[in-house]
Parts: structure tokens; C-alpha cells; sequence
């Protein structure tokens, strides 16, 4: 009896998915948890595993397409693999590969047996030709093997008939294309275009951007990323900014929160997200309990789900759950942006590259380095005031951090901002 695959839901609150890519074919070997066909949701790009060894007997939607979850996508036909060597001496592979090859034998015998549902089967290029033609199937003769339609019954029956016209040519479809591109729109794409739209239809979004001088921070990585980096660390400005997150929002959790029609809900715990840039799109893994770790262990936990994020290895739990989103677009030289806030969080912090410029301190010029945080904040949840004063925390942390070396040796926690954990 064929076991189905179907499309799992990959989180509570996801309804849907979209296959992206068949790993196999119909009629091919497939062992237990085997990746056997790619999807995409709102949440996670993940491969599915085959639940049985057997062989895929059918697939029942093209890739493209968008489905409700517990949808069946897929049917394999079950063979057992006996472990150990058989009662005729023969290993479980060859077993395995016996049965395969018999039941395709007994589904070729069974089609033979059939011809008239044979007639019905036609290849992908006839189907396109009849398409093309606007043509029915079943008026065609077919003088293919076992009654089928070749493209030559196509051609014969368009020259019998005068009264259907040809399909555009290439050179045509050029001429007429040739001043736009249409370009086919990814399933993560479009599900980022609606979460967009739909944020900017709910939240009410204000940014406000400070600058913030990260002199005394520049001067802590460059005194220990060489040690930190035999330690398989590279730090970045990130784990600096989110460790300074993490902290502003314990004291001003107004924007650790959410909206909904019976109030504002806080969230009595920090879960910061990083916006991760894929080839296709952006994924936002999370960091849980940011305001429990210190930078050591934020530096290796963003590293780790930026690496699994382009791997594809992240799991469904790993994009839920986050009470504030970082992006960090300064890594493609941005000064400053307003980033749309990812519902239901009421805030998103950007954070622009790093700079070297002139500034005025104690009325005399110097070089600093210097970068742009920018904060949009949902208006319905907080006034500018809060956002403001949320945003000056991080400036303070930061612009005061302790330049220290670090010593890996201590186990300590966290006693003040900076460099000593």
C-alpha cells in the first residue's frame, strides 16, 4: 500500500507551503529519510525526508506550487529492507534492489495491460504542442508504441486542418518582450511582499536615528579578535549592538511587546532576532534569552544561524518566537535606512556600516568611528519619547564600553557593560 508524504507544518502558526524542488523522480529508489523534495513557508526554507525506503510511485504537484499543510504531495511504494543477510544469502541492498526493479516490472505490465489509460498518458512536449494549438487530445489519432500521440500526429493533424494557426515563433515573442523583462517571483518573495505590505497597512511606523560613536568598541575588537579568532570567533560590531539591545530593553520593555485589540502584550523575555540576506530573500533566526548571555556567547550564536541560515539548516525553531528584529544593512555600506517592522514586534533596529569621520568633542575636532542606528517603532504602541530614550540606552552602553583584553579563563557572569564577562 503506497505511504503518502505529506506537506508538514513547519510551526504553529504556519498554514502553508510551496514546493520548490523535487530531489527525485517518479520511478526512483528512495531510502528512509532521504531528502526527497524542497518547500518553503513563511517561516523556513527545509527539505523533506522520504518516511520509508521504497519508491516513489507518484508526484501529485508540480514545484511552484502552493499548498494548505497536511496536504499530500507525494506517494512511495513501501519495500521492506530486511537487516542482515536473507535466507538465500543475499545482502539487503540487493534485496532492496530486486524488489524495485520487480515492482517496475509488475507497474510496466500493469500499464501494458491497459492500453486504453495509456492513450491517455502523453509526454510533457505533446501536451504543450496540443497547448499551443489549442488543440483536444482526443481528437488526435496516436501512432506512437501502445496508441500514443507523437509530435508528428500533432503536426499531422495541424496541417489537416486550416483553420488553426500557428503558435507565435521566438523571434515574434522577442520582438514583443523586448522592451520588459517579466521576471518570476520566488515563493519566499512572495510571502516577504505580503508580510511587508501587510505591516505597513497595521503598524503606525516613526524611525528616529542617532549617532552613536563606537570608538571605544572598534578599540576592543581590534585588541582581541586575533585571540578571539583562534577561537573560531569573528567579531563583528553585531554581538556589541545586540548585547547594548538586550540591556536597553530590560530596563524600556514598552518595545519588548505587541499589539492586539485587547491591549499591549509585554513579553517578560528577550528574544532577539538577526535579519540573515540569502540569495532569495531574508530569514530572521533568533537568539532566545539574549539579556542571559554575554558577548561571547552572543558572537558565537549569531555566527552559528547566519552560517545555518545559508545552509539551509535552520529548523522550525529557530524563527520562532522573537520580540525584536536587528538588521544590519551597513554590511553592504549603508549609512542609514528605515527598515519595516516584522509583525507582531512593535520595533526594528538597522544598523548602518561603520564609518571614520571628523567629529566635534570638547570643541575640538577628532576622528571617530561612527555609525547610524536607525529605530522604527510601531506609534500606536509608544511615543517618540520612549523610542528615544530606548535608543539613547544603546548609545550610552555602547560609547562607553570597557576596553579591556579579554581573558578566557574567567567564568564569571556579567558584572557591568563592556568587555568583562
Amino acid at each position: 500500500m503506497p505511504v503518502d508524504v505529506i506537506m508538514p507544518q513547519m510551526g504553529e502558526t504556519v498554514a502553508e507551503g510551496t514546493i520548490l524542488r523535487w530531489l527525485v523522480h517518479e520511478g526512483d529508489r528512495v531510502g528512509k529519510e532521504q531528502p526527497i523534495v524542497e518547500i518553503s513557508t513563511d517561516k523556513i526554507d527545509t527539505e523533506v525526508p522520504s518516511p520509508v525506503n521504497g519508491v516513489l510511485k507518484k508526484i501529485l504537484y508540480p514545484e511552484g506550487k502552493t499548498l494548505p499543510v497536511q496536504t499530500i504531495i507525494a506517494q512511495i511504494e513501501e519495500v521492506e529492507v530486511k537487516k542482515g543477510v536473507g535466507a538465500n544469502g543475499r545482502s539487503p541492498v540487493l534485496e532492496f534492489a530486486k524488489q524495485v526493479e520487480i515492482t517496475k516490472v509488475a507497474k510496466e505490465e500493469i500499464i501494458f495491460e491497459k492500453p486504453d489509460e495509456t492513450q491517455k498518458r502523453h509526454s510533457p512536449l505533446v501536451r504543450r504542442l496540443a497547448k499551443e494549438y489549442n488543440i483536444n487530445l482526443e481528437e488526435v489519432k496516436g501512432t506512437g508504441e501502445g496508441g500514443r500521440v507523437t509530435k508528428k500526429d500533432i503536426m499531422d493533424y495541424v496541417a489537416s486542418k486550416p483553420g488553426i494557426s500557428a503558435p507565435p515563433t521566438a523571434e515574434t515573442e522577442k520582438k514583443v518582450l523586448e522592451r520588459e523583462t517579466l521576471i518570476p517571483v520566488s515563493p519566499k518573495r512572495k510571502i516577504t511582499a505580503d508580510r511587508m505590505v501587510q505591516s505597513k497597512r497595521t503598524a503606525v511606523h516613526v524611525t528616529t536615528v542617532f549617532e552613536v560613536d563606537m570608538s571605544k568598541v572598534e578599540r576592543y575588537r581590534e585588541l582581541n579578535k586575533e585571540n578571539l579568532k583562534r577561537g573560531g570567533i569573528h567579531l563583528t560590531y553585531l554581538p556589541f549592538v545586540t548585547l547594548a539591545i538586550a540591556r536597553a530593553l530590560k530596563e524600556h520593555p514598552i518595545l519588548n511587546a505587541s499589539w492586539t485589540d485587547a491591549g499591549i502584550v509585554q513579553k517578560n523575555y528577550i528574544n532577539v532576532g538577526i535579519a540573515v540576506s540569502l540569495e532569495d530573500g531574508l530569514i530572521v533566526p533568533v537568539i532566545r534569552d539574549a539579556d542571559k548571555k554575554d558577548l561571547l556567547q552572543l558572537a558565537r550564536e549569531i555566527q552559528d544561524i547566519a552560517q545555518r541560515s545559508r545552509t539551509k539548516k535552520l529548523k522550525p525553531e529557530d524563527v520562532q518566537g522573537g520580540t525584536f528584529t536587528i538588521t544590519n544593512y551597513g554590511l553592504n555600506g549603508s549609512l542609514f535606512g528605515t527598515p519595516v517592522i516584522l509583525l507582531p514586534q512593535v520595533a526594528i533596529l538597522g544598523v548602518g556600516t561603520v564609518v571614520k569621520k571628523p567629529v566635534v568633542i570638547n570643541d575640538a575636532i577628532a576622528i571617530r568611528s561612527m555609525v547610524y542606528l536607525s529605530l522604527s517603532f510601531d506609534h500606536r504602541v509608544m511615543d517618540g519619547a520612549n523610542a528615544d530614550k530606548f535608543l539613547h540606552k544603546i548609545k550610552d552602553i555602547l560609547e562607553s564600553w570597557e576596553v579591556t583584553v579579554y581573558e578566557p579563563k574567567r567564568s564569571s557572569p556579567p558584572t557591568g557593560y563592556g568587555g568583562v564577562w
